[in-house]
């Protein structure tokens, strides 16, 4: 690179296969050349296209020398490809189109690349092209005040605009200069009239238009040239179109067309006689064409119509071998599944007894779908890559019928943990999708919902809600009326923005979608089912597990008079029940409905992430009830099933368990361990999800935590202000969280001897847990450090009575090894006497 050394590398941990390419400064790091490569880090963090090299990661080393982590194209030079396999004029303006549309979703961005060449654009084998080298572009919305012409020193000669070569200031018009070189090149051969190195490309034809539309995008003078990509674009559709560009210079057209309006009589009349000449002979050329298409169409149809008839022979006599020999009589089994039926055909695929490899791909590609139905993630998957593996169509139908194949493939591989594998996936679907029918709605908005979760499995929660907001936005603007698809994009984006902590953009999203469903639907239809969970878990991010509860209940209750009971669905909403139960501190019921959920999911032989979520659940439950033991072997045996995994270490579910299992170790007498492991967790949040997360802000509280637990009070006064200026910008102001807030700053308190500040806070936090009628052991446990802090301003009597009213709640509900009811029953040995709820003593 110019101003680095571009390495490849490989993934050294051994989860999962993927290359990268790691651009690192060359030499002794320059202060220039830290700063380029920090802001081409920021240009790429903003930019998100199939068409431009993706941004990974990047840091800098131990000796302070930056480097970054670029998405790794295997491919070859624009030029060397379009030589290879674009002899066409339509060959080339699809690669180039593909470019603009690479560099306008920059320019959108308010990115202007200033080194555009061939060299920076490299298409993959399957076609694939990829911009790259943002190392000089600009963020024109950043450093305003800094001068404009920064790094205009740094640009490839022969494709540089002027403007750029005379260090003057760089604007989107400097890319499209570029663009007009480019274009040049890849049609005639050449970069300019003084070029002296042999051409690299056969040249084409250029007519007066097209040479016009590369003189206007190559002006010497900005204002002269195309005012943005989207006009250039236009442009050369007009062109492909037949129809006239606004570049169009004096042509001899244009001049006969001013002679006609200058002689418009004997114009007319010679036009009028050739019109009836011409009009005659067209007419006979009209009538072969028709004739000759007819016979065409005629012959291409009896050539389908024999194929299909072929297929659906050999189609039928598999099904018909398949069916037979899972029948009673030959299986010896009174009693046939369907799981038999799908094994004995999978079976004879296996044996290849079709002898046609198209129909035996095609037939693989519906026993995954069918699989995926049983549940049989693993077969279903292995299944759908046989039957997509080479496989590739320039037939319209076929190609969105494969489209729909490699979405249901991008939600095998999600399921399975294999994030990058998933999004590829999803993008070859989006792209077939967009080329084959730009226009149908319904597929766009399909698109967009598995484009979104492929993110979201990548850890791009962010960019799934853009998605997901999109396909939505697409559904009401068109009345797309696909009911099944919104509700599944309405219920991710819920899920993902009660995720981030935003609860009350969770609920206005699953409590909009619900009311419409509930509109359009029949009221037992288990179609709400799913916008009913979403409604849950944004209430429970919202500090009202209560009303979760009732509603998760009534959600099951539904679907097991509608659908069956047992399977996935109720597996699932089992599991968010004892979440909620859990959060209500009614731990012992929550263990109790867990349970169930583990059986189903060993019933169904559920592992990956799925698995590991379940036992994170438990342990959580165990350690809120003070089975620090038993949380942290169920945490243990989470991350087992996540190594078995492609899993990496900044997965979102590998890095909940590891806040769950530092917060248990903190708990448990270990909290030096805690805050340091969630130090870390911290900044990679930091690095992955961002400083306005609710994942970001959770952690920060459980560093306030592990603060008191260390005995910092001066650090954890300083995270609990943090915490509380993240979580109001996330949850409403009578959340719960607040409350715990009050109480850790009692604690902290305490540590000073400031007794009445203390009290303080324990008041307004117990106000708050009365009002909302939150947990129970909340408000005890509250209680219990309340009664401390009056036993230490010597008010005895007061402090016996609080305690009488904590401790029946904290020993009916926590084990004796909980930490809040340890510290309560170390007072109450220290007033003396067993306390009562009446203030007496034994």
């Amino acid at each position: 690179g110019g101003m680095g050394t571009v390495f490849l590398a490989e993934r050294a941990d051994g989860g999962f296969s993927q290359q990268v390419a790691i651009k690192l400064l060359r030499g002794f790091p320059t202060r220039d050349g830290i700063r380029r490569l920090r802001q081409e880090r920021q240009i790429l963090a903003s930019l998100d296209h199939a068409n431009i090299a993706r941004l990974l990661d990047g840091g800098e080393s131990s000796d302070g020398q930056p480097w970054l982590a670029i998405e790794y194209v295997d491919g070859v030079p624009l030029l060397d490809y379009v030589r290879q396999h674009a002899p066409t004029l339509r060959d080339r303006f699809t690669l180039f189109s593909t470019i603009l549309d690479a560099i306008e979703h920059a320019h959108q961005r308010l990115v202007i690349h200033r080194d555009l060449k061939p060299a920076n654009v490299l298409v993959t084998h399957v076609g694939v092209l990829k911009l790259l080298d943002f190392g000089i572009a600009r963020l024109v919305e950043s450093d305003a005040d800094a001068p404009r012409d920064t790094s205009t020193q740094v640009f490839s000669r022969g494709y540089a605009s002027p403007e750029q070569r005379a260090g003057l200031a760089i604007t989107t018009a400097s890319d499209i200069y570029s663009l007009g070189v480019i274009l040049r090149e890849l049609l005639s051969g050449r970069r300019d009239e003084e070029q002296t190195e042999s051409p690299r490309l056969a040249a084409l034809e250029l007519d007066v238009e097209l040479a016009g539309v590369i003189a206007k995008a190559s002006a010497e003078e900005p204002t002269r040239r195309y005012g943005s990509v989207g006009e250039f674009r236009e442009d050369m559709q007009r062109y492909l179109g037949g129809r006239p560009v606004r570049a169009t210079p004096l042509t001899r057209r244009y001049r006969l067309r001013k002679f006609a309006l200058r002689h418009r009589l004997s114009v007319v009349a010679g036009v009028l006689a050739a019109i009836v000449l011409g009009a005659f002979v067209w007419k006979l050329d009209l009538e072969r064409q028709r004739a000759q298409r007819a016979e065409h169409l005629a012959q291409r149809a009896l050539h389908a119509s024999e194929r299909d008839a072929q297929r659906a022979r050999a189609s039928l006599d598999f099904l018909t071998d398949a069916f037979t020999a899972a029948a009673p009589e030959v299986a010896m089994s009174r009693q046939v599944s369907v799981r038999d039926l799908l094994d004995t055909a999978r079976a004879k695929l296996d044996q290849r007894v079709i002898g046609n490899p198209d129909l035996e791909q095609s037939m693989q590609r519906l026993l995954a779908r069918l699989y995926h139905r049983l549940g049989e993630v693993t077969v279903a998957r292995d299944l759908m890559r046989e039957g997509l593996a080479g496989v590739s169509t320039d037939d319209g139908p076929t190609a969105l019928k494969l489209a729909e194949d490699y979405e249901e493939y991008a939600g095998l591989l999600g399921a399975t943990d294999d994030g990058p594998g998933a999004m590829d996936a999803a993008e070859r679907a989006a792209l077939w999708r967009q080329q084959y029918a730009p226009d149908d709605h319904r597929g766009r908005i399909q698109s967009l919902q598995t484009l979104a979760v492929a993110h979201h499995r990548n850890g791009r929660n962010e960019r799934a809600i853009e998605l997901l907001r999109e396909s939505l936005a697409l559904a009401g603007m068109h009345s797309v009326d696909d009911f099944q698809t919104i509700i599944e994009s309405t219920q991710t984006l819920a899920a993902l923005l009660a995720a981030r902590g935003d609860c009350a953009g969770a609920l206005q999203a699953a409590a909009g979608g619900l009311e419409r469903a509930r509109r359009s639907l029949d009221a037992n239809s288990p179609d709400q089912l799913t916008l009913m969970r979403a409604k849950a878990s944004a209430l429970s991010a919202c500090g009202r597990p209560a009303d979760a509860e009732a509603l998760l209940r009534e959600a099951l209750d539904l679907r097991e008079r509608t659908v069956s009971s047992g399977g996935l669905q109720a597996m699932i909403l089992t599991n968010d029940i004892a979440i909620a139960l859990n959060d209500q501190g009614r731990y012992q019921e929550a263990a109790e409905m867990l349970s169930l959920s583990e059986r189903s999911m060993v019933e169904m032989r559920l592992g990956g992430s799925d698995a590991a979520v379940a036992l994170m659940n438990r342990a959580g439950i165990l350690e809120n009830a003070g089975d620090y033991a038993g949380a942290l072997e169920n945490l243990a045996h989470a991350r087992e099933f996540l190594d078995a995994l492609p899993v990496d270490a900044d997965h979102p579910v590998r890095r909940r368990i590891e806040r769950t299992e530092a917060r248990t170790l903190g708990l448990s007498g270990q909290a030096d361990r805690a805050y340091e492991r969630l130090l870390d967790l911290r900044a990679r949040c930091a690095r992955i999800e961002g400083e306005d997360s609710g994942e970001y802000a959770m952690l920060t509280w459980q560093l306030a935590l592990m603060a008191r637990r260390s005995r910092q009070p001066d650090i954890g006064r300083v995270l609990v202000e943090e915490s509380e200026q993240l979580w109001a910008a996330l949850v409403p102001p009578e959340h719960p969280v607040f409350a715990h807030a009050l109480r850790l700053r009692a604690a902290f308190a305490m540590e000073r001897k400031d007794y009445t500040e203390a009290e303080r806070a324990l008041q307004a936090a117990l106000t708050s847990f009365e009002r909302a009628e939150v947990n129970p052991v909340d408000l005890a446990i509250a209680r219990s450090e309340l009664a401390n802090v009056r036993m230490r301003e010597g008010r005895v009597d007061d402090a016996r009575q609080m305690l009488g009213l904590a401790l029946p709640v904290l020993r009916g509900s926590l084990l004796s090894t909980e930490v809040s009811r340890v510290e309560a029953e170390r007072l109450a040995t220290e007033i003396g006497g067993k306390p009562r709820s009446d203030g007496a003593r034994n």
